[in-house]
């Protein structure tokens, strides 16, 4: 592109634009829609990743130890699931300890377990954190194995099914962008196409005397860029007001699992969105003109 035509073609690119209104504000509109549902599915996905980092930063493995396992032992256990691969950190809890906790876990009703000190049913146990969820199946194998183990319980399925919901979601979601895509990129596609048939007298008398492709094609690239540009920019918008009031609700109705805030949402889909909307403004503009130039 020639730095001495550029205001030549954001001119006529923008006039372009104001004389095909009608057909502007659909590819705008189409690009909203196309980019603001984008916006939810992804929005959607880092929430769902979010609540399951949140589960896994909870998973844990309980290792409840045998009644008559003595002191000494107890500590060459915890030695021996300490050197195991993948084994983050290891606390242990006394029966003391778990009656305590059990306790307090009851609330209210914690008068229930009175009397009980004197013949604490409660078994010590070890909590495991492991590195990762993928490494819990081997730990819990080899704990097993190992003297002085009772029981051996860990959560491990939930996480499997949410990891599986994620999954589905981020499937479905890919499809339904590609769809939403196609269907913006036609519609530019069919806008831009308007405006080069509007113009084709023009160009055919540009190109005889001497008017390069590029010089013609220039103009209607920048027409795609400012419909791709203008329709990301009020999709953010609204994905960011729709999403606050969403989080806004879901938050007051006591949402077990929080969701991210809408700034971090924000910070991480506009990135794309600005570039999809651009590509699909300027593929559109481009498939356009190419196909009016080579006939």
């Amino acid at each position: 592109m020639s730095l001495n035509n550029l205001g030549y073609y954001i001119k006529e690119g923008f006039s372009n634009l104001w004389k095909n209104r009608v057909m502007t504000v659909a590819s705008i509109s189409s690009v909203i829609a196309a980019l603001f549902m984008l916006g939810i599915f992804s929005a959607m996905i880092l929430n769902v990743d979010s609540i399951a980092s949140q589960i896994e930063s909870q998973l844990e493995i309980r290792v409840f130890l045998k009644n008559d396992l003595k002191e000494e032992d107890t500590k060459i256990l915890e030695d021996k699931i300490k050197a195991i691969d993948g084994v983050q950190d290891i606390k242990y809890e006394s029966k003391e300890q778990a009656l305590e906790n059990f306790k307090k876990q009851l609330g209210d009703r914690s008068d229930l377990l009175a009397g009980l000190e004197g013949d604490n049913p409660m078994p010590s146990s070890f909590i495991i954190k492991t590195e990762s969820p993928q490494v819990i199946e081997d730990v819990v194998a080899k704990v097993k194995g190992m003297d002085g183990v009772d029981q051996v319980r860990y959560g491990k399925d939930i996480v499997e099914k949410i990891l599986n919901v994620t999954y589905v979601i981020r499937m479905v979601s890919l499809v339904l962008i590609v769809v939403l895509i196609i269907v913006a990129v036609v519609i530019i596609y069919n806008t831009i196409r308007i405006a080069v048939y509007a113009r084709r007298r023009e160009i055919v008398i540009m190109r005889y005397v001497g008017a390069t492709d590029w010089f013609i094609r220039w103009p209607f690239i920048i027409e795609g860029a400012v419909l791709g540009f203008l329709g990301t920019a009020i999709a953010i918008v609204i994905l960011r007001v729709s999403y606050g009031y969403t989080v806004e609700y879901l938050t007051s109705s006591l949402f077990v699992f929080g969701l991210l805030p809408v700034s971090m949402v924000i910070k991480n889909v506009v990135g794309m969105l600005f570039s999809i909307g651009l590509i699909i403004g300027i593929l559109g503009s481009t498939l356009s003109i190419h196909r009016f130039l080579k006939a």
